[in-house]
């Protein structure tokens, strides 16, 4: 039997309802039975201007969306070849516009509502209904401020929903299908299971693991007062109950006592390099004056600056915080200072989160065997300068920073997505297997990644967290194979690989730390990783200004050893891609982190280029109702074209 006949049976295999669906999906995504390219109109109009809205709505009135064009190019004539005809090559590209004054306005009020919150946490001038939210620079921690606020003006949303409906148009269908979750508004308190993460905090044997934390100064608006200050606190205290967390021998919530005392520090004294100095040396005192048995896990700290605006430190031992609860925290911050009432209702509590994590370890059982082969997969070991260092601490451990263009990342977050329907952390770990894969000389292998992600899933129906602070992360590994030699089929696997992680990796904490004995066992003798990747988002203007430059002391207490030989983390800010390479001096030169930073960079840059240039192509994942493999999928995709993407061949 040929691979042509094979495919042709699988085929006809599909049901009406998975035929349908695949040929719905191939018409979204805009492949037609011409061609897999972007289809261009060139106009050229009588009238100095061509209205390129009206004129998009009037061919999708009159002709099937595949041969809608994608890009609508006016002219003010057409390129002509010496011979008169039509000059192909001299047809102008069309600008990568993601969103323009012309996207798809909304029609109800539902979509005005989204289409607004869309824009506010994407930071976008304008939203179209059919726009991808992932292809706008949407991410996962993002689709969690949009379920929030979503939530705050009266659309019940689930987290899945956006990444199963990643359109306004698509989203609005669904509102208010998701069951309503109803959480308690009072004070939360008693004892609290560990969750697995929290497990792993305390598993290390810290040398101080009461000096474990994360921090945030913010600039304090014109005219807010101590006695404001005070009062929002005092409020973010009693409706975060995480921030009152306690540990001796358990877990435990404590009820509302007084909050930490706010600590008000003069510096309208000192010249400008000493205020800064005098905030480090305060930050480094609040970061370590915590007993973590009582009192709650939150410190605070008031800067007076005289004629300059106050700051305010807010110190959080990483128990009770994560990337979102800070959000969560600064909107609720900015909304008491600016005078408002009350906070919004509450979501799930974390005690309940808590809990459901330990009732979840029995039904996670059929997982284990992914995870098995994830941790238990032959890897490439990571070079090493030093081998006989000693253990690394966090007072040895140095960073090494780079950032993409703001071209470039734009093009990352909006342009590079629609190519391969991929996700931002797709590209960026496809990045990182090829440069580790260089680094070690490989052309191919597997890479073992630790990677650190959100963490708040839609577990169960009745679990909203979008609102609820505390440390929700989930670590999980990947063994991600890749090919030096070729990028784009790199990027694919990798891609393809990170789709079949269940429930984006919150059930390999969950069987690690709260699994049956026999499981629990077997992965926790599995090799570490060495890499540990996270990328945290774009940050979401919350009304306050946090000023991330400026030292708030040291976060961790120097004698705390450091888990992974690698930490990468990544984030948005200023419309740059940062890259923060974390390595130990006594393990690595500086001059080898410098070249894997940049040689990391070089990937990245190949990819968006790449991405930018090419109209890309489908993976099987693109298409879950057909049983495709890789070449399968280009073989039925290249009949429907006419333009056959991989060589059939016949079998003996």
């Amino acid at each position: 039997m040929t691979i042509k006949q094979e495919l042709h049976q699988r085929v006809a295999a599909l049901s009406p309802s998975q035929r349908a669906s695949l040929a719905q999906q191939l018409d979204q995504l805009g492949v037609s039975e011409r061609s897999s390219q972007r289809l261009v109109a060139y106009v050229v109009g009588r009238s100095a201007e061509v209205d390129t809205a009206v004129l998009r709505d009037d061919l999708k009135a009159k002709l099937p969306n595949y041969m809608v064009p994608t890009a609508i190019v006016p002219l003010v004539q057409m390129p002509r070849t010496a011979n008169g005809k039509v000059d192909t090559n001299a047809l102008p590209e069309p600008q990568p516009v993601v969103t323009t004054a012309n996207a798809a306005a909304p029609r109800t009020p539902t979509e005005e509502i989204l289409v607004q919150i869309w824009k506010d946490v994407l930071g976008l001038g304008a939203v179209g209904i059919d726009d991808n939210f992932f292809e706008l620079g949407g991410d996962s921690i993002l689709s969690i401020q949009i379920v929030s606020r979503a939530r705050e003006a009266g659309l019940r949303l689930a987290p899945n929903q956006l990444f199963e409906q990643p359109t306004v148009a698509e989203l609005a269908a669904v509102v208010n299908v998701a069951p309503e979750v109803v959480a308690t508004q009072e004070v939360v308190t008693g004892e609290v299971p560990l969750t697995p993460i929290q497990t792993w905090f305390f598993e290390q044997d810290l040398a101080a693991p009461q000096h474990w934390h994360q921090a945030m100064l913010v600039e304090l608006p014109e005219g807010v007062s101590e006695d404001q200050v005070e009062g929002a606190i005092a409020t973010l205290w009693t409706h975060h109950d995480a921030l009152r967390l306690c540990f001796d021998d358990r877990q435990h919530i404590a009820d509302i006592s007084d909050p930490p005392a706010l600590n008000s520090i003069d510096l309208t004294h000192l010249d400008e390099s000493d205020q800064l100095e005098a905030v480090a040396h305060q930050g480094t005192h609040l970061h370590n004056d915590l007993n973590l048995a009582g009192g709650g896990l939150l410190r605070t700290a008031l800067f007076s600056r005289g004629a300059a605006p106050d700051w305010l430190l807010l110190s959080l031992h990483h128990l009770a915080v994560d990337a979102v609860s800070w959000q969560i925290l600064l909107d609720d911050l900015s909304t008491l200072l600016g005078g408002a009432a009350q906070l919004p209702a509450k979501t799930t509590s974390f005690k309940t989160w808590a809990e459901t994590l330990t009732a979840q370890a029995a039904s996670r059982h059929p997982e284990a065997p992914y995870w098995f082969t994830q941790t238990e997969q032959s890897v490439i070991q990571l070079p090493r300068d030093f081998l006989d260092g000693p253990p690394s601490t966090e007072g040895t451990a140095q960073t090494v920073t780079v950032a993409l263009s703001q071209p470039d990342t734009q093009a990352l977050l909006q342009t590079v997505p629609a190519s391969y329907n991929t996700q931002i952390n797709d590209t960026l770990l496809t990045a990182l297997t090829l440069t580790l894969l260089h680094w070690v000389g490989a052309e191919t292998g597997h890479v073992r990644i630790e990677i650190e992600a959100h963490g708040r899933e839609p577990i169960t129906p009745d679990i909203d967290v979008s609102r609820t602070v505390g440390w929700f992360t989930t670590t999980y590994p990947v063994s991600l194979h890749g090919h030096v030699s070729d990028a784009v089929e790199t990027l694919k696997s990798v891609k393809e690989q990170l789709r079949q992680v269940p429930d984006r990796g919150i059930g390999h904490g969950i069987l690690r730390y709260l699994g049956d004995g026999t499981t629990q066992q077997r992965l926790a003798q599995a090799p570490p990783s060495e890499v540990l990747f996270n990328y945290l988002g774009q940050q979401v203007p919350s009304g306050l200004q946090v000023l991330q430059t400026i030292d708030v002391g040291t976060l961790r207490d120097p004698r705390n050893q450091r888990s992974y030989l690698l930490e990468l983390n990544a984030w948005v800010a200023d419309g740059q891609l940062q890259i923060t390479w974390r390595y130990d001096p006594q393990i690595h030169r500086s001059d080898t982190l410098q070249s894997l930073a940049h040689q990391y960079l070089s990937q990245l840059k190949s990819l968006i280029a790449h991405c930018t240039d090419t109209s890309g192509g489908f993976t099987p994942s693109d298409f879950p109702d057909a049983d495709f493999n890789q070449t399968e999928l280009d073989d039925f995709i290249g009949q429907l074209t006419g333009q056959p993407t991989s060589q059939l061949t016949e079998e003996a």
